[in-house]
């Protein structure tokens, strides 16, 4: 996460919606690959491979299976949506002052 872009963010939950509006309606070799580039050192993942997602705090988890750590393979990873896109009642929710940007 680069301090300062937050508003140049896309939600995780707007990056699904355009790929179902645009799969189907165009030829396979157009579409698009829409991915997420996971902090942390987890690497670029098809947005739609989220293991998890909660709209409200805007947590998703990913898992790396090429990534080893702590012993284990298929380390999981945490994207979180721009705070600006999240409700309300979700701001703080899970994550209060873990998140910089």
């Amino acid at each position: 996460m680069v301090q300062g872009v937050e508003d140049l963010r896309t939600p995780l939950s707007t990056i699904l919606r355009i790929e179902r509006e645009i799969r189907g309606s165009i030829a396979g070799f157009m579409m698009p690959s829409f991915v997420v580039d996971l902090p942390g050192g987890g690497g670029k993942r098809l947005a739609a491979s989220y293991e998890s997602y909660d709209k409200v705090t805007g947590r998703s988890t990913f898992v790396a299976p090429a990534v080893k750590g702590r012993g284990k393979e298929g380390q999981v990873f945490e994207y979180w949506d721009p705070l600006h896109s999240l409700p309300r009642n979700g701001e703080g929710v899970e994550w209060s002052g873990s998140r910089e940007g």
